[in-house]
């Protein structure tokens, strides 16, 4: 079952309690309650590897973690809806008939939020006090002294609060006040809904991934140290659920969930970096993921013939999208699709280029975020031979979509370089 970490203060967690009954089994809810702000920080990295999700009860506690760790488990927050804003303050507003909202103070409304459009629905000199919000530290202290010192000026009758935390003082100093949450409808609508996102992210994390480890050169010698070597890697990372040989070359199988963590989110390959220090020769890596381990397997394929066509020896990486990623870890690695889309097909045919180099090109361009290079830049992002890059280069120059926008000079010797100007059109 999906189980969703719940991080509030003490009045929050009652309400999100209430929701529990209407959530039919949908997830499990475990509460990790506060009362100091500064201790959000341990909680939610104490409680995290253990849930699939984390809810905290509304955006202070969770803005106040984003700066100071590192949301690697889904977090989300709750947060007060218009709809549900406007119920209550019509509740208000009918139990105070004779209430002036010019003589209220409401601790959540700000230009962050649009004042959940109270701005259009009341005219100026109706508004009620409001205070721009620093989610930090001491931001409970901070609002009490607000609500106090506008109370204490004559300045207002109620305060309305987010902050349950702010609540107790409030009572304590005679204010009377009210504190909004989200109803009970809202947030059970709102749990399902992080419920089912987890849900599919984690039948997501559990898809195949399979990588091809192949060797420039084989030999029995080279092929035993590289299954002694990945023997080693999974001993100490317990991240492959399979390493076998094959004719040539190493597979090896975990789950897409493994795969970003050994990548760091595909921007570096732990196992090529490991094998790259520990073997005296090279090897390639491609990693492919898939619903299926047929189709992992086949991704991994073209991944591993991408990183063998590479100059140097990297990864690739090939996902259930048919994105390609590579090679990671490396200045040149690009992002690109390698599904063949009806609109690349028209540019290949217009311009008389490949719809593979097509897409690369575009995807160095958006590395680069120019729509200008090199004969050189296209080479070291591609992993071509000079000669290969301009030929392309000049193909798109006598179809009309590369022009050359000036010549780079940058010895005084020496023939100067084209920059071309790439302009594929709309499409």
């Amino acid at each position: 079952m999906i189980k969703i970490g719940v991080i509030a203060a003490n009045y929050s967690m009652q309400r999100i309690k209430e929701a529990e009954p209407f959530l039919q089994g949908q997830c499990e809810l475990v509460p990790i309650p506060y009362y100091q702000l500064n201790e959000i920080k341990e909680l939610y990295e104490r409680h995290r590897p253990f849930v699939h999700g984390i809810l905290f009860s509304g955006p202070l506690g969770y803005l106040i973690a984003q700066k100071e760790v590192e949301f690697d488990t889904p977090t989300y927050f709750l947060d007060m809806t218009e709809g549900d804003f406007y119920k209550r303050l019509f509740a208000i507003s009918n139990a105070n008939k004779t209430l002036d909202f010019s003589r209220v103070f409401i601790d959540f409304i700000n230009e962050q939020n649009n004042f959940l459009g109270l701005k259009e629905a009341l005219p100026e000199h109706e508004f009620p006090h409001y205070m721009e919000i620093d989610y930090t530290y001491g931001i409970y202290d901070r609002m009490f002294e607000k609500h106090l010192s506008l109370w204490q000026q004559g300045k207002i009758d109620l305060s309305i609060t987010r902050l349950g935390n702010v609540v107790e003082r409030l009572n304590e100093a005679g204010i009377p006040n009210v504190l909004l949450l989200p109803s009970t409808e809202s947030i059970v609508e709102r749990i399902n809904q992080i419920a089912n996102e987890l849900r599919i992210t984690s039948l997501l994390e559990n898809q195949w991934a399979m990588g091809i480890i192949t060797l420039a050169e084989t030999d029995d010698f080279k092929e035993i140290l590289l299954h002694k070597a990945l023997l080693e890697f999974n001993q100490a990372q317990k991240t492959l659920s399979v390493i076998q040989k094959k004719n040539g070359h190493f597979e090896v199988i975990t789950t897409f969930g493994e795969l970003k963590q050994m990548t760091d989110q595909f921007t570096h390959c732990a196992i090529h970096a490991y094998l790259d220090q520990v073997l005296p020769f090279p090897v390639n890596i491609g990693w492919g993921v898939g619903s299926t381990l047929y189709q992992a397997k086949t991704s991994a394929q073209n991944a591993s013939k991408a990183a063998i066509a590479h100059e140097l020896d990297c990864s690739y990486v090939i996902t259930e999208n048919q994105d390609v990623i590579g090679p990671l870890g490396d200045e040149t690695c690009i992002h690109f699709t390698n599904t063949v889309e009806p609109h690349y097909e028209r540019l290949s045919e217009t311009y008389g280029v490949s719809v593979l180099q097509i897409q690369k090109i575009l995807a160095v361009l958006a590395k680069m975020k120019s729509s200008e290079l090199t004969g050189e830049d296209l080479a070291y992002h591609l992993g071509l031979t000079l000669r290969q890059a301009n030929r392309i280069l000049n193909k798109l120059e006598e179809t009309g979509a590369a022009k050359v926008s000036y010549k780079k000079q940058e010895k005084l010797k020496g023939r100067p370089k084209k920059v071309y100007h790439i302009d594929f059109g709309t499409f």
